[in-house]
């Protein structure tokens, strides 16, 4: 990490805050205490100070791509170079559909996507969803 201007966490602590980002996975965790989130800017999560640019267009709150824009008001993305698709590209500039390679579960004659640790979640791959934060309900979060 450059020296450079350091974020004020939100969430004020009694604690300072860790000096480096520990690695987790190829992924930095946030250096702010007791944080497991990954690292997004400066060492941070989102929670904890890190920035990222908005659309520019009015009453937009999605996140900038190209050109300080969000897809929906214009920021170029790559499709799917098969005739005829209009999917966006994964991986060597085709979609899923037309042969973008993903990970299957390692297990013998399972052809589900690998979710986490190289297995499905029937073969046992724990996938947590966040739940909605109002009280007493054990919904899984839609949006936000």
């Amino acid at each position: 990490l450059s020296e450079g201007r350091k974020r004020v966490s939100s969430l004020e602590g009694d604690q300072p805050r860790k000096k480096v980002a520990k690695k987790n996975n190829h992924r930095y965790e946030c250096s702010a205490e007791g944080c497991t989130n990954n690292v997004v800017q400066g060492g941070v999560c989102m929670r904890h100070g890190a920035k990222r640019k908005l659309c520019s267009s009015e009453r937009c709150t999605n996140r900038a791509h190209k050109g300080g824009v969000c897809i929906k008001h214009g920021a170029k993305v790559k499709l799917c170079s098969s005739d005829g698709c209009t999917n966006v590209s994964v991986i060597g500039g085709v979609c899923k559909r037309h042969g973008a390679m993903v990970k299957r579960c390692k297990v013998e004659g399972c052809a589900n996507v690998a979710k986490r640790g190289g297995v499905c979640v029937r073969h046992g791959a724990k996938v947590e969803y966040k739940r909605c934060n109002s009280e007493g309900c054990t919904n899984i979060s839609v949006k936000g």
